[in-house]
């Protein structure tokens, strides 16, 4: 397998340096559109998030959430209460930065490796003003049917992380942790250039894999179904334009799968820590196909007029305002927080005993 794996990899590259020897032109302006993406959007985005995951779980923000959410993400996950920061870092920041505060938990000691496996299957996901105000607002000119996309995403990220609370079982969520990183919560103010030196190397190489793959997709037929499967952000642009009774779950299904880029980009923070992909693969195709699932019946239960096929200015401007990106993100967490308590409040009611 690992020999077929090297032949197929040397051949991608082959063809890569091929294109790029014959047809330089698209893949240099690639390149310069991709480095203006990272430059204007994906460092001021993600950036701070990695530093604030850092933060929160050096300054024992962590052991906070365990000992409060522990009630809740213990019944539906399988998960300690620390795992609620992967969750709502992950829906507030958008890839990879979920991935990385799971990392980050596993390292300090705030989860065994099965239960941060368990949380790369369904904390990585997108960000609500990607979802509602580049893919809803821009692409498909519908602020609602972007809010259809993202409750969609929710729902199905935390469905498909009930599913993963069989991950594995249960064996090594018993094993006593490690001293977690607040035994010494004054060191962790003095800590915060450590943070930014990882969050910075982490951070580029969130960017490298952005020019690479956009350079690579240059080199590729704007097929509605192969671009957004290697690369989400132009692929999904290039899906929007197909015009099918099956556009918008095909997006959801995208949009949950995250694409090849995103993968690599997961891959590149997980591995050093020794977590496997194959949870975060697996999680992604189910997350995928339950959002699909759930935009259907959502356009089935509310139908959207093609009235409602144009861009609203005044959401527009909210969503790339400083201020829609905090109220954006406050929705977000409200959302999340009362799908996660509805959940809880059932599987309570499930699993209580009648009385006799």
């Amino acid at each position: 397998m690992q020999r077929f794996l090297k032949i197929l990899f040397s051949g991608f590259v082959l063809y890569l340096v091929s294109f790029l020897v014959v047809s330089p032109e698209p893949c240099l302006a690639a390149a310069r559109e991709s480095l203006s993406l990272c430059a204007q959007t994906v460092i001021p985005v993600l950036f701070p998030f990695f530093v604030c995951s850092g933060l929160l779980s050096a300054l024992g923000f962590s052991s906070l959430c365990s000992h409060f959410l522990s009630p809740i993400m213990r019944p539906l996950f399988n998960l300690p209460g620390s795992g609620a920061i992967t969750f709502f870092m992950g829906i507030l920041s958008g890839y990879p930065v979920g991935a990385a505060t799971a990392a980050s938990l596993y390292s300090s000691g705030h989860c065994t490796k099965t239960e941060a496996e368990r949380m790369l299957a369904f904390c990585n996901n997108s960000g609500s003003l990607f979802v509602i105000g580049v893919v809803g607002c821009s692409y498909l000119e519908s602020p609602l049917l972007g809010r259809y996309l993202y409750i969609s995403h929710i729902i199905a990220a935390v469905l498909t992380g009930i599913l993963f609370r069989f991950y594995k079982g249960t064996s090594e969520n018993n094993r006593t942790l490690p001293p977690s990183a607040d035994t010494n919560k004054k060191a962790a103010l003095f800590s915060l250039g450590s943070i930014i030196d990882s969050s910075v190397f982490s951070i580029l190489k969130v960017c490298g894999f952005v020019i690479f793959f956009a350079v690579f997709t240059s080199t590729l037929p704007r097929n509605p179904f192969l671009y957004p499967l290697v690369e989400i952000v132009g692929g999904l642009k290039v899906l929007a334009e197909l015009e099918s009774r099956l556009t918008l779950p095909l997006i959801s299904f995208f949009l949950a799968l995250s694409g090849v880029s995103v993968m690599f980009q997961v891959s590149a923070i997980t591995a050093p820590h020794g977590l496997s992909l194959k949870p975060y693969i697996l999680g992604k195709l189910c997350q995928g196909l339950i959002s699909s699932g759930l935009t259907y019946l959502l356009l089935k239960a509310f139908p959207v007029t093609t009235e409602t096929f144009h861009t609203d200015t005044f959401v527009t401007e909210i969503f790339t305002s400083p201020f829609g990106a905090a109220l954006s993100s406050l929705v977000s967490i409200i959302l999340a927080v009362a799908v996660l308590l509805f959940l809880s409040v059932m599987v309570s009611f499930l699993r209580r005993k009648p009385r006799l």
